[in-house]
């Protein structure tokens, strides 16, 4: 089996995967939301708002900026893409951690190329760290820029 068929049958496995959680959670997923989510599927890499929008738009039709925002939000809220501070962008989500893990997201600063990790200990730490804190965290998702070792 060649990369590229390897990659397709990934990013039709991601798809079918945010397909099947709309429907268990009740949620649609839109035609330009499962476009916006496609797009994402087939860079596989961060994309940003505005790129999407040249991406996404027609020589007849360019859409609004707001459309693809909106669809983002959605997506993002549904658990199916995060949002990179570190690179204003957006990305696919590859699952939800196991148990009590957190989501790692390693963000390499030169090149934009992520990994995404899941980590019991990390949640522990940041539990803790909340915990004398004061702070009830309720979606951590830790986002680390840097470089990827080659």
């Amino acid at each position: 089996m060649s990369a590229q068929t390897t990659k397709k049958q990934a990013g039709e496995d991601l798809l079918r995967r945010a397909q099947d959680l709309c429907r268990e959670k009740n949620l649609r997923l839109t035609p330009i939301r499962e476009r916006v989510y496609r797009e994402l599927v087939q860079s596989g890499d961060p994309v940003g708002a505005y790129d999407l929008v040249d991406r996404l738009s027609s020589d007849r039709k360019r859409l609004a900026p707001v459309t693809i925002y909106r669809a983002l939000d959605f997506l993002r809220d549904a658990g199916l893409v995060h949002r990179l501070a570190t690179k204003n962008s957006y990305v696919v989500s590859h699952g939800e951690p196991e148990g009590n893990a957190t989501k790692i997201m390693f963000v390499d600063s030169k090149t934009g190329e992520t990994v995404e990790v899941h980590s019991a200990d990390v949640a522990e730490a940041i539990r803790k760290a909340a915990e004398q804190a004061g702070f009830k965290s309720a979606l951590p998702f830790v986002e680390v820029e840097g470089e990827l070792a080659r």
